[in-house]
């Protein structure tokens, strides 16, 4: 089986809450997730870095990334409608002086969340519910 590599992207307010994406594909918010075409670890960095100065509309030197850890595992994918193989690299991201209510960036919704509230929303669980499991014996 093919496997799909993505970049988890675990960026935390104060209140140590998450930030998610609403994903309308998958009718649910998401962690900001970069799909990787490379295999060596700083490009990985850049192309991570590139996603989120366009998808946030931040600045370069404003971020900070760093691989947490990573894991191959078979997942449903909801858009393909079949299980996949997928090996996911979670970074914790910083950047400096993001917002820190729920916005709007480029027409796209971004929530605050903690593992509680993931945890407790049928939706994200039913789509994600492997992620968080993850996220949180990490964390």
């Amino acid at each position: 089986m093919h496997k799909h590599t993505h970049a988890i992207i675990m960026i935390k307010n104060k209140e140590n809450k998450f930030l998610q994406y609403f994903d309308n594909r998958w009718n649910s918010y998401l962690f900001i997730n970069v799909k990787l075409t490379s295999d060596d670890d700083h490009e990985k960095i850049l192309q991570i870095k590139k996603d989120l100065i366009n998808k946030l509309n931040i600045k370069e030197n404003t971020i900070s990334i760093n691989l947490a850890f990573d894991k191959i595992h078979s997942k449903y994918s909801e858009s393909a409608k079949k299980e996949k193989e997928y090996h996911h690299y979670f970074y914790n991201v910083t950047i400096k002086n993001l917002f820190e209510n729920d916005s709007e960036v480029k027409n796209i919704e971004y929530k605050w969340f903690s593992i509680e509230e993931l945890e407790n929303d049928k939706r994200i669980m039913e789509v994600n519910s492997d992620i968080i499991r993850m996220i949180k014996e990490h964390n």
